[in-house]
C-alpha cells in the first residue's frame, strides 16, 4: 500500500487558492540556489509552478558559483525590499560558503523555510510528513518510531515535533547499517538521511509504516511488497513540502 497524499494536496491548494483572494498584495518569494545540480533545478521547477498556480510572485536567483559576501548583500537586500515576503536558501549549497552567516541574515518574518531558530513558521518538510500520517489516520504516539537522520530541513525540526507532542521515537544520526536490527523493531520508520536507497529490505517488516522524507532513502519498488505502507516515489513529501512553504508565505502576509 502507498500512502498518496492526491486528495489532500488538493484540498491544500483550495485552501490557498481562497486565501490568495483575500489578499490584496501579490505574495512574492525570493529563492536564492547556487551550482548546476539537476535535483535542485527540478524543486525550485516545482516552487516555481506552484507560484504561478496561486498568482505570487516568484524571483530566482541562481549562480553558478558565488561567495558568502555576495549572498550575503543580496540577502541585505531582499530583507529591504517590501514586494518580497518570503526568503529561501535552497540548500545544499557548496561548503565553501557559510550557510550559517546566510541563515542569520535572513529577516525572521521573512524565513518561510524556518531556517533560523526560533523560526516564527513551522518547518514545511516536517509539517507535511506529520499532515501525511494525520490524514492517513496513522497515530504516532501509539507507535515506535525511528527517525533516520537529523538534517536541518527534516530530521532535526521532525524530531522536535515529536518533542513537543510528547511522542516517543530514537533517533539514528550515526550509520543506520549498523543498527538493522535496532530499527527493525519500531512500527514507523521515517527516513531522512538523503542517502540513496538507505532502507535495506532487513531493516523493515510487515507491520512497519515507512516515511521516504528525503525521496532518496527508500527504494519503493523494493520495500513496497514488505511493509504495512510506503511513500510513493513521487506526489506525497514532495509536493506537500512545497504547499507548507506556501503557507507560511501566506501567513507571512496575515493569511
Amino acid at each position: 500500500m502507498q500512502l498518496g497524499a492526491t486528495e489532500l494536496i488538493a484540498a491544500h491548494n483550495h485552501d490557498l487558492a481562497a486565501k490568495r483572494q483575500q489578499l490584496k498584495v501579490k505574495p512574492a518569494l525570493a529563492i536564492i540556489w547556487v551550482g548546476e545540480d539537476a535535483e535542485t533545478a527540478s524543486f525550485i521547477r516545482a516552487k516555481q509552478s506552484r507560484a504561478k498556480k496561486l498568482d505570487c510572485a516568484f524571483f530566482s536567483h541562481h549562480f553558478v558559483s558565488s561567495t558568502t559576501d555576495q549572498l550575503l548583500a543580496l540577502i541585505q537586500g531582499l530583507n529591504r525590499r517590501r514586494d518580497v515576503h518570503g526568503i529561501v536558501i535552497q540548500l545544499p549549497l557548496p561548503k565553501t560558503i557559510d550557510l550559517e552567516s546566510l541563515i542569520a541574515q535572513i529577516g525572521a518574518e521573512k524565513d518561510i523555510d524556518s531556517l533560523k531558530p526560533n523560526s516564527p513558521y513551522p518547518a514545511p518538510a516536517p509539517s507535511g510528513i506529520i499532515d501525511l500520517l494525520t490524514y492517513h489516520n496513522i497515530d504516532p504516539s501509539n507507535m515506535r518510531t525511528a527517525i533516520i537522520g537529523a538534517g536541518r530541513l527534516v530530521g532535526s525540526p521532525l524530531a522536535e515535533l515529536f518533542r513537543e507532542r510528547c511522542w516517543e521515537f530514537s533517533q539514528i544520526t550515526d550509520s543506520a547499517q549498523k543498527k538493522t536490527s535496532f530499527i527493525k523493531e519500531h512500527d514507523l520508520l521515517i527516513a531522512a538521511s538523503g542517502v540513496e536507497g538507505l532502507v535495506t529490505p532487513e531493516m523493515v517488516h510487515r507491520e512497519m509504516i515507512v516515511i521516504d522524507g528525503s525521496g532518496k532513502d527508500v527504494d519503493v519498488d523494493k520495500i513496497e511488497p514488505l511493509v504495512k505502507a510506503v511513500t510513493p516515489k513521487r506526489g506525497a513529501i514532495g509536493p506537500l513540502t512545497v504547499t507548507w512553504l506556501f503557507r507560511n508565505l501566506f501567513q507571512s502576509l496575515g493569511q
